[in-house]
């Protein structure tokens, strides 16, 4: 399994955001982390299920981070806590069959300078996989998206931030189980204008 639990792999490509932009001032809400995860109906076949807080970086990646050696994921703990990791909430996404699968998380870092330093961080790694295909998302600023393996066997992801948030959400499959990308991108576009500018409790 790919870096941060992700199905599959993803990348955003970091683009300063204004903060008329980002909805501040008119989305200002405290919102809880649990509250950025995708919610019931966002996702059409994809029910949330499990939902998880991880306070430390090592508790987190040691969940989600199979693939990573001890000392990769020893250096990537360490980064995150220069950044100011705060916490991280994860969501499994079920569906009815064991042909697929998905993925929600929200990650808390100190400052939106910490969450960009981790994107960047994100988009160098996840790139040097290679064997990764682009895809568009519109009406979230910067988001970056791509297609990890194949269409028998891979995944769809999408990654982006607003202010000290890091959000991700992908659904991977097998045996040719793959679901449609438009419901993908559809329920990362609700998620943002719903967390859009929002500060923490």
């Amino acid at each position: 399994m790919p870096r941060l639990g992700l199905v599959s792999v993803a990348v955003l490509a970091l683009v300063a955001l204004t903060a008329a932009e980002q909805g501040f001032g008119a989305q200002s809400e405290p919102l809880p982390l649990t509250g950025r995860l995708i919610a019931a109906g966002e996702l059409v076949g994809f029910p949330p299920d499990r939902v998880r807080t991880f306070t430390t970086p090592g508790s987190f990646l040691a969940a989600y981070q199979q693939s990573e050696t001890p000392s990769q994921a020893s250096r990537w703990a360490a980064l995150l806590r220069r950044e100011g990791f705060v916490a991280v909430a994860t969501e499994d996404l079920a569906f009815k069959a064991t042909d697929r699968g998905g993925l929600s998380w929200a990650m808390e870092l100190r400052s939106a300078a910490d969450a960009h330093s981790e994107l960047l961080k994100e988009v160098r790694s996840d790139e040097s996989h290679g064997g990764s295909s682009r895809f568009t998302v519109d009406g979230i600023p910067a988001a970056s998206a791509f297609r990890l393996g194949t269409s028998s066997s891979g995944g769809d992801n999408i990654l982006f931030s607003d202010g000290r948030f890091l959000y991700f959400i992908g659904v991977g499959w097998s045996n040719g189980g793959k679901p449609a990308r438009s419901a993908l991108i559809g329920a990362a576009q609700a998620l943002y204008r719903r967390v859009r500018g929002h500060d923490s409790t």
